[in-house]
């Protein structure tokens, strides 16, 4: 018969003493986060049975999981806040991962994540196939294409977001429009492209896919994409970003080489992130319910995780976007 393992045991494999392992077990406030789940890890893996664990690891159930490409971007800032608000009303705790837009890092992310034994997942999915083996109740916020007909998810309207930016620049006489797409791997790329298109067509116009450029991200991006198109293509253009972040980024460089806004070359973004108003030349925006996608989301998790059959309950919601003309 194994040896049973003791506290004295757990504390000397995890290095901290028998008062700190008593108390992790507790759930005490005392003890951080990260030493509690170190020690529960360690107690769990070296098979310590007590009801204090068994304890702790029904709390530990009370844990949902966020998958999140970019904890720094204004937009998943806002949308994680609305996890938050409904997770703390249910007395869930949120441990959040970040995957960079990087579908192998996604994997690897969900792998640890699971391996915490969550109540739920909500996620901002980079590549949707890579949650088929998903064995918790789970849902998609801001993206779902249409190919997952049957997850539950809470997104923007992006086609109509896009069809918006467009049919704005069009009015505006630009004839020359550029999409600073985000990675060509993600579903609001395509769908977002499916909008312009559309606005285009309305007018009797193609809308040329090599005035897509992917990737684009982070201010930086914006930034070496302007400076790119205007290489190749004179003003008056016209340019439609996947965020508010890049478009401040093309904003910057267009007013650096000294362009008329919004004569020479008109900017729209995506998301109506707070600061848009502020700037010197304030943002023209697509406006997404971001808290509300965030705090719909779990809310919609919640409900999945108290059904007897959670992956039979499929719920969609689509929040509406609107442009907001400013100045750019």
């Amino acid at each position: 018969m194994a040896k049973r393992i003791t506290l004295k045991e757990i504390a000397e494999m995890t290095g901290t003493s028998v008062s700190t392992v008593s108390k992790a077990l507790n759930q005490s406030p005392e003890i951080s986060e990260s030493t509690r789940r170190r020690i529960i890890e360690v107690a769990r893996a070296s098979q310590y049975r007590s009801n204090l664990l068994e304890s702790s690891l029904k709390k530990e159930r009370q844990i949902i999981g966020f998958l999140v490409p970019d904890v720094s971007n204004p937009y998943f800032a806002r949308l994680w806040r609305g996890v938050e608000d409904i997770a703390r009303t249910h007395d869930y705790s949120v441990v959040a991962c970040h995957t960079g837009e990087n579908p192998d890092l996604e994997v690897e992310q969900l792998g640890r994540i699971q391996r915490l034994d969550v109540a739920g997942l909500l996620a901002v999915p980079v590549r949707e196939k890579n949650y088929q083996n998903i064995s918790v109740p789970f849902l998609f916020l801001s993206r779902c294409s249409s190919a997952f007909d049957s997850v539950s998810y809470v997104i923007n309207n992006d086609f109509r977001g896009a069809y918006l930016a467009a049919k704005y620049l069009l009015e505006q006489g630009k004839r020359n429009i550029f999409f600073l797409s985000g990675p060509e791997n993600i579903s609001v790329a395509a769908t977002r492209t499916q909008g312009l298109q559309t606005a285009f067509r309305e007018k009797d116009m193609p809308f040329l896919k090599t005035h897509i450029l992917y990737d684009n991200l982070t201010f930086k991006d914006g930034s070496r994409a302007l400076e790119r198109i205007l290489k190749t293509c004179r003003p008056p253009i016209g340019v439609f970003c996947s965020s508010d972040i890049v478009a401040i980024g093309a904003l910057s460089a267009a007013r650096a080489a000294g362009y008329k806004i919004p004569d020479e070359i008109s900017i729209v973004g995506y998301d109506d992130i707070a600061n848009d108003q502020y700037l010197d030349y304030p943002l023209t925006t697509i406006a997404q319910a971001d808290y509300q996608i965030g705090s719909h989301g779990m809310k919609m998790l919640v409900e999945m995780i108290a059904s007897k059959e959670p992956y039979r309950q499929i719920n969609q919601i689509m929040f509406e976007p609107e442009i907001i003309i400013r100045k750019t």
